[in-house]
């Protein structure tokens, strides 16, 4: 079913800022705007649990311009190491339900260049079990033309295809405030047809271009790829997956781009 078929799940409160989702800042920028190329990092980190995941980290920031991270995770607000000597800012976005024990995860954005604004979105529904809510953040970056406008999405996985689609509708309003350049990019969880259907009917009505990169079979889900990037007013220059780097259950995404 289309994505715009599901615009009857959505409130006029589905687009709002949360007190209790606010964003964090960390490190510091080492530009003071964005050049003519943009190499950008996309993946879900798995809490960092596995062996090697903040050397691959580290080692993956180090030529990127933006980052993209999802399920990130800071053990009582102090930024890590790599935070302060990465050169890039980072800005995190929290989910509620990790208070009681120090940790606050989410979707995490590093860029070479300061943040102008920052908006962090929760969900109005909840996972299962778990009981909490997914975030996705934007931000937008200063370049020599203007600015860049980006979102980082960790969409919701164990839930009927309504309240899936009612988050699709909170980006998607966040997409259609924004007029200029604009990289949306992250974990959608697109484990069956229709998931996949309804986030690229949503991408493609707000003109977002997805970048084709194909991860291998074995990274996939029942078939399919949960992690994507989409694109307007950015040119392709190089993408591909990374599937050398298995300290997550998800391969990184790196691409290059330049202005169009």
């Amino acid at each position: 079913m289309a994505f715009e078929s599901y615009r009857r799940f959505t409130s006029p409160q589905v687009y709002r800022t949360l007190p209790d989702a606010q964003a964090l800042k960390l490190g510091t920028a080492s530009v003071a705007v964005l050049g003519d190329r943009l190499r950008v990092i996309c993946w879900n980190v798995f809490k960092v649990t596995r062996a090697g995941a903040l050397a691959d980290l580290a080692a993956l920031t180090a030529d990127a311009d933006l980052v993209l991270l999802q399920e990130a995770v800071l053990h009582g607000a102090q930024p890590h190491a790599m935070h302060l000597t990465s050169g890039l800012e980072w800005v995190m976005a929290q989910t509620a339900g990790h208070a009681y024990r120090a940790i606050t995860t989410g979707p995490k954005t590093g860029c070479r260049a300061p943040a102008l604004e920052m908006i962090s979105l929760r969900t109005l529904d909840h996972e299962p079990i778990v009981r909490t809510p997914k975030a996705s953040l934007l931000t937008r970056y200063p370049t020599a033309t203007g600015t860049l406008a980006v979102v980082n999405v960790h969409a919701m996985n164990f839930v009927p295809l309504a309240k899936f689609a009612r988050q699709i509708a909170q980006i998607s309003q966040m997409m259609e405030a924004e007029k200029g350049p604009m990289l949306v990019g992250g974990d959608f969880n697109t484990w069956n047809p229709s998931r996949v259907r309804l986030v690229m009917s949503a991408m493609d009505k707000a003109g977002m271009t997805r970048v084709p990169v194909t991860v291998p079979r074995r990274w996939r889900h029942l078939g399919q790829q949960l992690d994507h990037v989409f694109t307007r007013g950015l040119k392709l220059i190089e993408a591909r997956p990374l599937p050398h780097v298995v300290s997550s259950d998800h391969i990184p995404l790196r691409m290059e781009f330049e202005w169009e």
